[in-house]
């Protein structure tokens, strides 16, 4: 891993001899392609030869520098103590340490070359040529003294093999220890159940604790994910927590999860205090079931949970997975001694705790009882997961790595991490495909979780565990120099190439930049910082060879004086509300991504069609212009759009996006009907489809569209169509999600009766559409539907048919049906009603519908095993659920039929 700048700065230098790097290719006339070859030739010499012969060496040094971490750790790990022969390649970190500075050098003076030429384009300045060679030259040089310092280096360490190591970590891990027996799991786990459905009124919390051999938050999961729980109680929350305590953020994602959306918006940007008073008052009187996932160590969460929560004595839960063992220091057992290393058993029973506010258990399991936790001796878990870092091949290991600029156990989304990968050169030009592949790998090796998934199945967001992100990402990324982290001393930042903000984004800008050579910058503080436009200025002034620039929710008035010098910059992201009109400045020929979603545009100049390599434009809305006359190129490589204006929708200006997949257009759809309607066929790949009417009255006639057969994904809002949409988009032969949305549809019938109506459709949303009262499907219509959900059906009589036939399908949720809708979904053989008594706001209910047994109670002398068998296979069993107003809902609209 020491070596990987050196690795990264080869695959630019092939970029830059095909053309690939910034938007030009080497010119001819400086005759400086041989010198870039003969540059990439010894850099490939040496990092072959450092891979080949002195990899193992490096680990062995990287791990050494790795341990000033745990320092307190008894482990004797003999690998890592040190011998005469380890002194005398300590000259390996020194030649290391010289390579990693001529990479750096060589970086800024590659970049300083595309800078010059762009400026003498521009300026029209005499060229600069010669300068540019001898700097090269000199580089050259060094390089050649690196390569023969190896040479003079004895012999590689070929004893020392990674994978040997990690398996002497295992083996002691597990050396001499109980093995978790599967009975008492079962046991412990049913004990568990058994405590949050039918345990005492009075609020618990319970602690898990984990070990090696035990996924405590898939645990938790598979808990509250069950039916049981979730009919069980009125209203649930799943929070992750971190490394970073924040019991703000904390306190913001329950608000999140329990109540509802509008009421969030007026709430969420208060004051501290209040939200926790409002939040406590909304909790009040509700039976409530919290999780908190990866609480690290920090004892002050028990002093705010008992701020937070009220206790009603009406069964309310807390549920906290814990990272840290140290958590529980402070922590008595019920008879008032401190928590002893033999208390804590692995494989349960729940252990009381004493705790003036609840009732307060610890449920710890793995390989590894808890007494060996406070004897440090849960050390080779962490050093097995380095050591799982450094197996992994080099594509995977720095796109792992690189998560350490995203603050710990925040969702991230895919789609931007994809962006950033391609921008940062860890993947070809144009390959989300390939980060894909390589997320899934990531997740599969069990570096990542899985977060969200979109309706179409393919991940929207994850995020990396705070043990993970803290052993293998935050420790490995500072040790290797692979990013600044805001609590390094400022003289680290003239050697560093990435940097990210946390907190205070104000005063990294206070710093002096002058001799920074940084290449990413992500500013991921919460603040809405005002930047004043002195300070931008400055800011793109020196730091001229960015790549990546994300500023986050920091505010601008303007478009940021300096930012069209920045000719490297690949990825932009800027919060600008005002602008209306995007300056000719901003279309820099080597951007890909161009992300304001705040910005709403309503000119944009033609310079954007010389923007080649842009993939996505992310606006709140934008309009393209029509190409210049006698222009004949295209967007080819723009893959996503969000939101177009609909007059921007012309075959001269589709046409020219031959590769967009995704596509929102937001605007005035009746007055463009006809450009629209007939202009979507020009996009030949499209797969997700997003139409967003803003006019009033809407005359949209969805007849007269053609969609490509290639849509996968399609939503509409606010287009007030009267003609039944199903027998026009039923045929579309890849469609696998329908999201027909708020005033979608005014009318009162859907029919969907062709033989082979929607044969891949997968997800099915009808929302808002107030008047439908009649529901009709033909034999063999939507085969594969899995989720349906119809939100409200005040009016509608009964579902069809035709839907139980669908053996696919596996979620139904029904919002406010009338009486005789309900009645004839009671009449289900084997369904159980359950009432959740949750009061919600305006009077809603909730009411649930699933295949369960009658009985939640075991049997006396049945196994717990065969009984949580019994209850895992109820979160696969098909599931009900219906919503409804305790008085007439479209009586609270106004609203007549």
């Amino acid at each position: 891993m020491l070596e990987f700048h050196l690795r990264l700065f080869c695959e630019r230098l092939k970029r830059v001899l095909a053309g690939e790097e910034g938007a030009l290719t080497l010119p001819d006339s400086t005759n400086l392609t041989p010198l870039f070859q003969n540059l990439l030739t010894e850099s490939e010499i040496i990092a072959t030869t450092l891979v080949g012969n002195y990899e193992a060496d490096m680990a062995r040094l990287l791990f050494q520098l790795i341990r000033e971490e745990f320092d307190e750790s008894e482990i004797y790990l003999a690998f890592l103590q040190e011998s005469d022969e380890d002194v005398k390649r300590s000259d390996i970190l020194e030649i290391v340490k010289d390579i990693n500075d001529f990479v750096h050098e060589s970086e800024e003076a590659i970049d300083t070359f595309f800078i010059n030429i762009m400026q003498q384009q521009n300026s029209e300045e005499e060229s600069e040529s010669s300068t540019n060679m001898a700097l090269l030259v000199g580089l050259h040089t060094k390089i050649i003294d690196i390569r023969n310092r190896m040479q003079q280096l004895p012999p590689g360490d070929n004893d020392f093999v990674i994978t040997e190591q990690r398996d002497k970590l295992i083996h002691l891990l597990i050396e001499g220890k109980p093995r978790l027996d599967i009975n008492e799991f079962e046991s412990g786990r049913e004990e568990l159940f058994d405590l949050l459905i039918e345990g005492h009124p009075r609020l618990a919390v319970v602690a898990i604790l984990d070990s090696s051999g035990f996924d405590k938050t898939a645990f938790a999961a598979d808990t509250y994910n069950n039916n049981h729980v979730k009919f069980y109680f009125d209203c649930l929350a799943w929070v992750r927590v971190s490394v970073l305590y924040d019991f703000g953020k904390i306190l913001d994602d329950i608000i999140k999860s329990v109540m509802p959306t509008a009421r969030v918006r007026v709430i969420i940007g208060e004051d501290y205090q209040l939200k926790k008073s409002i939040l406590r008052d909304y909790l009040t009187n509700k039976k409530y079931f919290i999780v908190l996932d990866d609480v690290f160590d920090n004892s002050e969460i028990w002093s705010d949970l008992e701020e937070l929560l009220p206790d009603d004595e009406n069964g309310s839960r807390v549920l906290i997975t814990v990272t840290d063992p140290d958590l529980l220091a402070s922590l008595e057992m019920e008879n008032g001694e401190k928590i002893r290393r033999d208390s804590v058993l692995f494989g349960g029973p729940l252990i009381r705790l004493k705790h003036e506010a609840w009732q307060f258990f610890i449920l710890h399991y793995g390989s590894m009882p808890l007494e060996n936790y406070f004897q440090g001796e849960a050390i080779p878990t962490v050093w097995r997961q380095i050591f799982s870092v450094m197996e992994l091949p080099f594509h995977l290991k720095v796109c792992f790595i690189y998560l350490c600029v995203f603050p710990p156990s925040i969702e991230i989304s895919t789609e931007q991490l994809y962006q950033l990968w391609v921008a940062e050169g860890f993947i070809p030009y144009n390959g989300e495909e390939t980060a894909e592949h390589y997320l899934k790998e990531l997740i599969h090796r069990g570096f990542i979780q899985v977060s969200k998934r979109r309706a179409r199945g393919t991940i929207k967001s994850c995020y990396v565990p705070s043990i993970v992100y803290y052993t293998s990402v935050f420790v490995v990324a500072e040790k290797t120099g692979f990013v600044w982290m805001p609590y390094m001393e400022e003289e680290s930042l003239a050697n560093v190439k990435r940097c990210f903000i946390f907190k205070d984004l104000i005063e990294f800008f206070s710093l002096e930049h002058s001799d920074m050579y940084l290449q990413s910058f992500l500013n991921h503080s919460p603040k809405r910082y005002h930047l004043a436009l002195i300070d931008c200025e400055n800011f793109c002034e020196k730091l001229k060879h960015l790549r990546v620039l994300n500023l986050g929710s920091a505010v601008l008035d303007q478009f940021p004086p300096g930012l069209e010098n920045l000719y490297l910059l690949k990825y932009l992201k800027l919060n600008i509300p005002s602008l209306k009109c995007l300056p000719s400045m901003l279309c820099l020929l080597h951007l890909q991504t161009l992300e304001m979603p705040s910005s709403y545009i309503d000119h944009s100049p033609e310079d954007i069609w010389m923007m080649q390599k842009l993939m996505h434009l992310n606006f709140g809305s934008i309009t393209l212009p029509a190409p210049p006359k006698n222009y004949s190129s295209s967007l080819k490589n723009l893959i996503f759009i969000s939101a177009l204006i609909p007059s921007s929708c012309t075959p001269d200006i589709l046409g020219r996006l031959p590769s967009v997949q995704t596509l929102r257009i937001s605007g005035d759809l009746s007055y463009y009907q006809s450009g629209v309607s007939k202009s979507l066929c020009e996009l030949h790949k499209l797969e997700c489809l997003k139409l967003v009417n803003e006019s009033k009255p809407s005359r949209m006639v969805l007849s007269e569209y053609q969609f490509p057969p290639s849509l996968i994904q399609l939503s509409l809002s606010n287009t007030e169509l009267m003609e039944d949409p199903m027998p026009i988009l039923e045929n579309l032969p890849r469609l696998r999600v329908l999201k027909l949305k708020q005033n979608s549809y005014l009318g009162r019938k859907l029919a969907c009766v062709g033989l082979s109506s929607f044969p891949e459709l997968k997800v099915l949303h009808l929302k808002s559409m107030y008047w439908l009262d009649e529901w009709t499907m033909g034999a063999g219509a939507m085969p594969k539907l899995e989720s349906l959900i119809v939100n409200p059906c005040a009016y509608l009589r009964k579902l069809p048919e035709e839907l139980w036939c669908i053996k696919s399908l596996r979620k139904l949720n029904l919002h406010w049906p009338q009486t005789e809708l309900r009645q004839t979904l009671r009449t289900f053989k084997d369904m159980e009603w359950q009432y959740c008594q949750s009061r919600w706001p305006q009077g809603k209910f909730k009411l649930a519908l699933t295949s369960r047994p009658k009985k939640m109670v075991k049997p006396a002398k049945e196994n717990g095993a065969v009984q949580m068998e019994k209850k895992k296979k109820l979160a696969t069993t098909f599931e009900i659920c219906i919503y409804y107003f305790n008085y007439h809902f479209l009586a609270i609209k106004g609203r007549t039929p």
